[in-house]
């Protein structure tokens, strides 16, 4: 499959040796986007959140969108689904189910799996926001962002068309 270079936008090899976080801090690179904050935010005045309120930017975003981006996804293979249709029911409610254990141990207040200060009221603003299930898993839950994206990935012509959201998954009634 070749690489799809958005029009307007390039990419260079870091070959410095170093590291993104030394290349933010020096100057090297603009911006970063990723999983983890870098280091150099705790050494240099420059290295900075481009939102500095992104707390709230990112919760007035989904009030508005009800988008909250997607952080994992589950494939199967079509090979195995074909040979074991049943195995996409049995992950989901295998995935439910362990879902819903560790949103009982994520509010069991008696022995928080995490000693942060404040979190019994970040749990409460969670459900505030998000309701009783702040990471919903399915093809309806779903439509939004994936749709979202799909229109984003057109804009920036990494697809020639929208998919409908029902024709990226197998059918499982």
């Amino acid at each position: 499959m070749p690489t799809i270079i958005p029009p307007g936008t390039s990419f260079e090899i870091n070959d410095s040796g170093k590291s993104m976080s030394q290349l933010l801090a020096e100057g090297g690179v603009d911006a970063t986007i990723g999983t983890h904050l870098p280091d150099s935010r705790r050494t240099s005045t420059d290295v900075v959140r481009l939102f500095p309120d992104f707390h709230e930017v990112e919760k007035a975003y989904y009030k508005r969108t009800g988008i909250f981006p997607i952080m994992h996804l589950i494939a199967i293979k079509r090979d195995v689904y074909d040979k074991n249709p049943f195995i996409a029911q049995s992950l989901y409610r295998g995935f439910c189910e362990s879902k819903q254990a560790a949103l009982v141990r994520m509010r069991n207040y008696s022995a928080l799996r995490f000693m942060l200060p404040w979190m019994p009221a970040e749990l409460d603003e969670l459900d505030e926001v998000f309701g009783d299930d702040p990471w919903t898993y399915g093809l309806d839950e779903a439509r939004t962002n994936l749709g979202t994206l799909m229109t984003y990935m057109v804009q920036q012509g990494m697809l020639k068309a929208t998919i409908p959201v029902e024709d990226l998954f197998v059918s499982v009634s």
